[in-house]
C-alpha cells in the first residue's frame, strides 16, 4: 500500500473520529440534564451530566453512587463548587460535619450562587453562634433569590436585634444591599420593642446615612405608640447633619429650609389645598432669609394645611412668633391650635389672626399636662360651619419658637 493510500485512510479516520467527537459532546451537553445516564454513554466524563448524577443520586440517598460521580465531575470541572457541594452532602450524612463545613465552605467560594451550600453555611453558622458568616450566607441568598426575603425575613430580624449578631448586620447593611429597606421596613413593622429596634437604625445611620423610606416607618410606629420623646430624640438623630442646626421645640421655626427638604412628622408639613397658595418668601421684615406666605383666593378654604408634631414634656409653655397681615378678610381669622395627640384635646388657641397688620410679635401660654407626650401644632381656620372657612387676603409668619415658662 503506497503512502497516498495510507495518507487517505489515516484522514478518514481521522474525520470520523472527529465526528464522533463532535456528536457525542452534542448529544452529551442536549443529554445532561434530562437524561444525565445517556448523557454519560456519550461522553463519560461530561462534567455536567457527571453532576447531575450526582445530584440524582443525593436526591435518591444512593450515597456511595453520588460520591463516585461527584468525584469524577470535580476531575472534569475543578472550578464548579457543585461537586463539593455534593461532597459535603455525602460528609455531612456520614455525621462528619467538620469535613461538610470544609466543602461546602469550598463550594460557596467557587459557585457563590450556590443556593443548597448558603442555606447549609447559614445553618452552621447560627447552630455555632458566628455573627458574620451568618449574615454574609444571608445576604448572598437573598442576592440570588430575592423572593426568599419573606421567609427569611423573621430570621433577619432576629439577627438584627440579636445584640451578639447587630454590629455584623450593621456592617452588611452599611453596603447597602438589595434587601436593605425591605429588611428595615420589617423591623419597624416588627414585634421587637422599639428599644431592640432603634439602635439597629442608629447605628446603620452612622456608617451608611439612611433615606427618609428607611426610617419614616420606624418614626411612624413610635408615634403610634406614644413614645414622642423617643420619636423625636430617633428623628434628629436620623435627618441630615445640615438639618440638625435647626432642632428645637419647634424644627425651623424661622422657615429657612426648602420645604421639600423637610421630611418627617416633626418638620413642617405643609399641605396643598384648593383656595390658597403657600410659599416660603423673602419680603420686607422677614428675619434670616425666608417667612411662610399664605395668599387666600377670597373663597372657602378648611385650611389647616400647616403643622409639625411636637415632643413638649409637660408643664407650662410660651409660643412666641411673628406675623403680618394683608386685607386678611375672614370671620374667624387663622389661630395656631395646639393639640394633644394622645386624646385629641386642644390645649390652646392663639388669638385670631385677620385684618391689616404689619409685622407683630405675637404670644400665647399654654399647659402640657402629664398625660400628653406629643402635640400637633397647626395653624387653621376655627371654623365651626362652612360659612366661617370663607377667605381672602395674605398672611405672613415667621420666627415661631417654644419655650418653657419657669
Amino acid at each position: 500500500m503506497n503512502r497516498k493510500k495510507i495518507g487517505s485512510i489515516l484522514l478518514i479516520v481521522a474525520v470520523v473520529f472527529l465526528a464522533w467527537r463532535v456528536l457525542s459532546l452534542g448529544m452529551a451537553d442536549q443529554l445532561a440534564v434530562s437524561n444525565p445516564e445517556k448523557a454519560l454513554f456519550w461522553r463519560s466524563n461530561h462534567p455536567e451530566a457527571l453532576i447531575r448524577m450526582a445530584e440524582k443520586n443525593i436526591s435518591t440517598k444512593q450515597w456511595q453512587q453520588a460520591n463516585t460521580a461527584a468525584e469524577k465531575a470535580l476531575r472534569a470541572n475543578p472550578l464548579d463548587g457543585r461537586p463539593l457541594r455534593v461532597l459535603a452532602q455525602v460528609a455531612e450524612h456520614q455525621g462528619n460535619d467538620k469535613r461538610a463545613y470544609q466543602l461546602f465552605t469550598q463550594a460557596a467560594k467557587l459557585s457563590p450562587r450556590d443556593m443548597t451550600s448558603h442555606i447549609w453555611l447559614l445553618e452552621y453558622a447560627l447552630r455555632n453562634q458566628q455573627a458574620k458568616p451568618a449574615v454574609v450566607h444571608l445576604d448572598a441568598l437573598l442576592r440570588v433569590k430575592p423572593s426568599l426575603m419573606e421567609s427569611l425575613l423573621p430570621q433577619a430580624i432576629a439577627l438584627a436585634v440579636n445584640p451578639a449578631v447587630q454590629d455584623a448586620m450593621v456592617e452588611q447593611l452599611a453596603l447597602n444591599p438589595p434587601w436593605r429597606r425591605h429588611l428595615l421596613m420589617g423591623l419597624a413593622t416588627s414585634q421587637f420593642s422599639a428599644d431592640q429596634i432603634v439602635p439597629v437604625f442608629i447605628k446603620l445611620n452612622a456608617k451608611s446615612k439612611l433615606e427618609p423610606a428607611d426610617y419614616l416607618p420606624l418614626i411612624e410606629r413610635l408615634n403610634k405608640e406614644n413614645r414622642f420623646a423617643q420619636s423625636y430624640l430617633t428623628w434628629a438623630n436620623l435627618i441630615p447633619t445640615q438639618q440638625r442646626k435647626y432642632l428645637g421645640n419647634v424644627f425651623d421655626g424661622g422657615f429657612e429650609l426648602p420645604i421639600e427638604e423637610q421630611i418627617g412628622s416633626f418638620a413642617w408639613l405643609v399641605q396643598e389645598v384648593t383656595g390658597a397658595q403657600l410659599q416660603l418668601l423673602n419680603s420686607q421684615g422677614t428675619l434670616g432669609e425666608n417667612s411662610f406666605y399664605i395668599e387666600f383666593e377670597g373663597r372657602r378654604t378648611p385650611f389647616a394645611h400647616l403643622s409639625q408634631t411636637l415632643a413638649l414634656p409637660s408643664g407650662r409653655w410660651l409660643m412666641n412668633y411673628r406675623a403680618k397681615a394683608k386685607h386678611l378678610d375672614s370671620s374667624r381669622g387663622l389661630v395656631w391650635r395646639i393639640i394633644c395627640l394622645s386624646n385629641g384635646n386642644t390645649l390652646a388657641d392663639s388669638e385670631p389672626m385677620k385684618g391689616q397688620f404689619n409685622w407683630q410679635e405675637l404670644k400665647f401660654e399654654f399647659t402640657v399636662p402629664d398625660n400628653c407626650e406629643g402635640q400637633r401644632l397647626i395653624l387653621m381656620i376655627p371654623a365651626r360651619i362652612p360659612a366661617e372657612t370663607l377667605i381672602n387676603g395674605a398672611l405672613w409668619l415667621d420666627d415661631v419658637k417654644i419655650q418653657r415658662v419657669e
